[in-house]
This record gives structure tokens, C-alpha cells and sequence, in this order.
């Protein structure tokens, strides 16, 4: 199963990186530039040759199955030529550098309108709420688990977290309520409990604990209450959502620095490749709806951080045409060293989260 959640989130991240480098590939043929490659996976390519030329364009698919590349004639300014990204004007660079981040921005924006008009799910934030864009319930979820206590009557029992809860001998549970006072009511009893797995409805036979440590059933369980807007409505409430998922974004991302240099952990609220796999394995028990908001949540969370002025990201990028916009000389050889040490620095960062992602796990 882990195997199968790993290659989940590998495809996830593929896609969306493929398709952040394809804003930059047709930005740049719109604007002339030659793209020497578009790779699938980096380097080394596989069977070591070129995989297929269209044009001027190398479409290669490279050993490491995680995003893309393009490579543009030009962008280490060592080329020249009306085709090549050294000799374009600001605007165009422009461009070309952010078109991968807007590409992002668009499939999050998508994707987020989508699940407004038809139910978005609990996001553990209130959503948008002004004059006539007022959200609505648009279903009552059934009770599902959340999470569940090691070595409680439910673990033993075989329930995990997304399963649903129907009945408890035959006694029907409508909210948490109604489950906590059932169960309370019968602690130590053996119950015959129905729910449905993965759509499919299950029984299990459980005897009911009297720890309350462990809880009498041991679940944390919630009504997943679907909540949306109208048609005309759901496309300005998904500007809303995302200026505020930038926002926690943006911050999240200051308490990971600050952290740092501070306290010397990393925060809670950010993950790395570890703690995303650990995280996707858990939504995925959730259903689509969820898996969709997963998907437009990284898709944000790469355009944002892309768009940063840090080096070797398309934010660095842009961030230096700026400062040579205003009159600041820098030589393609120093250019080139700042985005290196930027590209180092941001692999250590990933090291440090990825062993605070396994510390957690523990």
C-alpha cells in the first residue's frame, strides 16, 4: 500500500511540475525563444540518447521520474541570437520566467472553483463570507472516523481512519454525539458495529473498552459537512480561499526560516516529500473531493514558493532582471553562482525537513 501512496504523490508532483515547465516551454515559443529541451524526469536520460526532436526541441524522458525541466538557448547568457533568452527585453523575460508559476495558480484556481460549486469539504478554515458570496451547506457527511487510538476496541476491531459509521446493533449514529453517548452507555458490551470501507459496507464485531485513556471506542469521528456557493459565486469565493492559502503559505514558510535561525527546529506546519507521502496516505481514506483539494493545495504551495525572490527559483530569476531592470550590474558568470549557491542551499533546506518529517514519524 505505502508503495502505491508513494507513486501517488510522485505522479502528483510530476504532473504539476511537467506542467509548471510547460507554461515556461509555450511562454517562450510565443516569445521566439528556442527550447533546446523538454525533459520528463532529470538527467540521466534514459538508454543514454536522445529520446525524440521535433524542430529545434529535444523531448527527452530522463531516470529520475520526479517533474521536468526546459532548457532555453540562451538562459546562462553564453548564447546570442534573435531566438535566444539573453537577448530579450524585460517584458518578454518576464514572461517566460513566471508562466510556470501562473500555470500553477490556474490548475489551483481551477480546482478550487470546481469543489465550491460542488461541496468543498472541511479545510479547517471558515470560508469567504461577504455581501452576496455567503457559503451554503450543500450536504450532510456521513460520520467518519478520523483517527483512531492504538490498541482501542476500534483497532482491534479492524476500523480506520475514513471509515464511516452507520450503526451500533442496529442503532443508527447521526453525529458524535449519538456515538459518544451510545458507546458510554455500553461500555464493555460486545456491539456488532456496520460501516462502510472504501464504499463498501462492512461489519465488525468489537467488544466496547472501559479505559478511558483509550476512550470506549477509541474513534475521533466527524460529520463531513459539504459546504459550497453558486455557480456565479464559487469563482470569486475561490480568489478569497487562495489569497488566504497564499497567506498561510507565506507564513508558514517565515516560521520555517525563523525556526531555523532561532530555535534551530523546523515548524510543525511544513512538510517536506516524507511528511507529504505521510499526509497523502491518510487523505486518500477520505475520498476524491479530498485527493482534489490535496492536488490544488501543492499546486498553490509550488506557485507560491516559486515565485519567491530566493535564488534558482523563477522568483530569483525575475527578482534579478528587476534589479538589472534598475540599472544594478551583474555579469552572467555571477548570476549564475547565485542561483548554484541558491540551488545548494534550497537542497540542505529539503535535507533538514525531510529528517524533521522522519523524527515526527517516530
Amino acid at each position: 500500500m505505502i508503495i502505491l501512496i508513494i507513486l501517488g504523490v510522485v505522479a502528483i508532483f510530476s504532473l504539476l511540475v511537467i506542467v509548471h515547465e510547460f507554461g515556461h516551454f509555450s511562454a517562450a515559443r510565443r516569445e521566439g525563444v528556442t527550447v533546446e529541451e523538454f525533459g520528463i524526469g532529470f538527467p540521466p536520460k534514459l538508454g543514454g540518447r536522445r529520446f525524440k526532436k521535433y524542430g529545434k526541441t529535444v523531448f527527452s524522458i530522463n531516470a529520475l521520474p520526479i517533474g521536468g525541466f526546459v532548457r532555453l538557448k540562451g538562459e546562462d547568457g553564453s548564447e546570442k541570437g534573435p531566438d535566444s533568452f539573453a537577448v530579450q527585453k524585460f517584458w518578454p523575460k518576464t514572461r517566460i520566467l513566471m508562466a510556470g508559476v501562473t500555470v500553477n495558480f490556474i490548475i489551483a484556481y481551477v480546482i478550487f472553483t470546481f469543489l465550491l460549486m460542488i461541496g468543498m469539504p472541511p479545510i479547517g478554515q471558515t470560508l469567504p463570507s461577504f455581501g452576496p458570496i455567503q457559503p451554503k451547506v450543500m450536504g450532510q457527511g456521513e460520520l467518519t472516523i478520523f483517527s483512531v487510538t492504538k490498541d482501542s476496541a476500534a483497532s482491534k476491531a479492524g476500523l480506520v481512519q475514513g471509515d464511516t459509521l452507520i450503526s451500533i446493533n442496529n442503532t443508527g449514529l447521526r453525529n458524535n454525539t449519538e456515538l459518544r453517548d451510545y458507546t458510554r452507555a455500553h461500555a464493555g458490551e460486545q456491539v456488532i458495529i456496520i460501516a462502510k470501507h472504501n464504499g463498501t459496507q462492512v461489519e465488525k464485531v468489537a467488544i466496547l473498552g472501559t479505559n478511558q485513556s483509550v476512550g470506549i471506542l477509541g474513534v475521533s469521528a466527524e460529520q463531513l459537512q459539504l459546504s459550497g456557493y453558486s455557480w456565479w459565486a464559487a469563482p470569486i469565493a475561490a480568489l478569497v480561499l487562495m489569497a488566504q492559502f497564499v497567506m498561510a503559505t507565506l507564513a508558514a514558510f517565515g516560521n520555517l526560516i525563523v525556526g531555523l535561525f532561532t530555535r534551530h527546529t523546523v515548524s510543525d506546519q511544513v512538510s517536506g516529500p516524507i511528511g507529504i507521502v505521510s499526509i497523502f496516505s491518510q487523505i486518500v481514506n477520505f475520498g476524491p473531493r479530498f485527493v482534489l483539494l490535496f492536488v490544488a493545495s501543492i499546486s498553490l504551495s509550488l506557485a507560491v514558493i516559486n515565485a519567491l525572490p530566493l535564488p534558482a527559483l523563477d522568483g530569483g530569476r525575475e527578482f534579478v532582471l528587476i534589479l538589472k531592470k534598475l540599472g544594478v550590474k551583474i555579469t552572467p558568470e555571477r548570476e549564475n553562482i547565485f542561483h548554484l549557491m541558491g540551488f545548494v542551499a534550497l537542497i540542505g533546506l529539503m535535507i533538514i525537513i525531510s529528517i524533521s518529517d522522519i523524527a515526527r514519524m517516530r
